[in-house]
């Protein structure tokens, strides 16, 4: 695999060699080419093929790269070598920092549940900053379960109930709709 790669970096270095190898390919499917634009102009630039095209130096781009993120290295190693700030992990560098001062798990979840509030219904009591003791309380619920749950589960409460007053009676009641159904069942039938 590493082989595929440096042949891929070869040929973005070398481009005009790739050029003149697929130049036959592109002369029979389009009826142009540039191989003989790249054979006109030197190893290290790809020529354009008009006045109104730029042209590219990939090696000259490498190397402007390499030298601008070596200069970057050198300047940092000379100017910033061993100014290191050492501080106690955790504190932030204030070593007088208590429990009141660090970062809740309303802090980590906060920025998440406000990208994902417009999904969420969400029903927040946080505390003062004068509390002696304060506690969070974030209760999220779907807002599906409100629109279109709550209200099936509160119609089939209401049936619920209308059967259960039904059932709430005396046995000759239960026996008087018992025949009354046999009566229309029979009267279906006959028809």
């Amino acid at each position: 695999m590493l082989w595929l790669a440096a042949w891929c970096i070869a040929l973005g270095l070398f481009p005009n060699f790739l050029i003149r190898l697929i130049d036959s390919v592109t002369v029979s499917l389009v009826g142009a080419g540039l191989g003989r634009h790249t054979t006109e102009s030197s190893w290290l630039f790809l020529a354009p093929s008009s006045i109104e095209r730029a042209s590219f130096a990939p090696l000259l781009f490498l190397l402007g790269v390499t030298a601008g993120c070596l200069i970057a290295f050198f300047l940092v190693r000379v100017f910033y070598h061993g100014r290191l700030r050492r501080a106690p992990p955790w504190d932030c560098g204030h070593p007088w920092q208590t429990a009141r001062m660090q970062d809740t798990a309303e802090g980590f979840g906060q920025p998440i549940r406000q990208i994902f509030e417009p999904f969420f219904r969400m029903k927040r009591r946080l505390p003062s900053p004068m509390d002696s003791k304060p506690s969070y309380k974030v209760e999220v619920s779907d807002h599906f379960w409100h629109w279109l749950y709550l209200p099936i589960a509160r119609m089939i409460e209401f049936l619920a109930g209308l059967v259960g007053r039904l059932q709430q009676g005396r046995i000759s009641i239960y026996l008087l709709y018992s025949f009354l159904t046999l009566l229309f069942m029979l009267f279906l039938v006959q028809r």
